[in-house]
């Protein structure tokens, strides 16, 4: 009897060890260093078993199957009726970014009867931004919800679902033309999650992404029309 009792828990030991070895052998979703404020992980650049804020590797072989399961056994299958080319992932990453340029007025379309050419717009001598921002794009892996304020992993998989957003975040804190300081923006964006914890069952919430810098003067009275900047959700930076 104490015999069993012993291989039960080395057993458990060894199951225990193994998983501790897994764990501490996978790096952090660290997201290319963006250290964005709601959302970790990118996946274009973190392993697909990366560590999450949950210290869980990132559930990349459950949303495999998931797909799997969804389509009826190769995840490819509904592509493949239809001939459709996927894109690179990094091609729709350089659209993205051109288009968000073209929304900006950064960039000049200019149409011809063959062709339609991009060339960066004349300032005229317009004064610089008044906050220096830096914008880019990824694929998060986590986030925090903004309708429970909970941490969620976001679905990510290529090429099947790559989640991919737009983000625009502050570089200065003060102002260069008006005297005041410069507060980040969110804008919140709608993905397909996976809620952490004993939850098997996945749909969509909204998770906020960086979107841009606005110049706040300094002492001037708060106006009761304006709504804040962030919503109230937890920092779990």
């Amino acid at each position: 009897m104490q015999s069993h009792s012993t291989t039960i828990l080395l057993g458990i030991i060894i199951i225990i060890f193994v998983l501790t070895q897994t764990t501490v052998g996978s790096k952090k979703c660290a997201g290319n260093g963006l250290d964005l404020k709601y959302v970790w992980g990118d996946a274009m650049t973190d392993s697909p078993d990366c560590i999450g804020p949950n210290n869980m590797q990132y559930p990349s072989a459950a949303i495999t199957r998931s797909f799997k399961n969804l389509w009826g056994g190769n995840s490819r299958t509904a592509r493949s009726h239809n001939n459709q080319r996927i894109n690179d992932p990094e091609s729709t990453r350089k659209t993205l970014l051109h288009n968000y340029q073209i929304s900006k007025g950064e960039v000049t379309i200019s149409n011809t009867r063959n062709s339609r050419s991009y060339s960066s717009k004349e300032t005229c001598g317009s004064p610089a931004r008044l906050c220096k921002t830096r914008y880019n794009t990824t694929a998060p892996m986590y986030g925090v919800s903004l309708t429970s304020g909970q941490p969620v992993t976001i679905v990510q998989k290529f090429p099947d679902l790559l989640q991919q957003v737009v983000f625009e975040v502050c570089e200065s804190k003060s102002c260069d033309v008006i005297r005041g300081e410069c507060t980040q923006t969110y804008v919140p964006y709608l993905f397909l999650v996976i809620p952490l914890g004993p939850v098997t069952l996945t749909g969509q919430d909204y998770v906020l992404v960086e979107s841009g810098c606005v110049c706040k003067p300094k002492n001037s009275s708060p106006s009761s029309n304006n709504s804040p900047e962030t919503p109230l959700v937890p920092n779990l930076s």
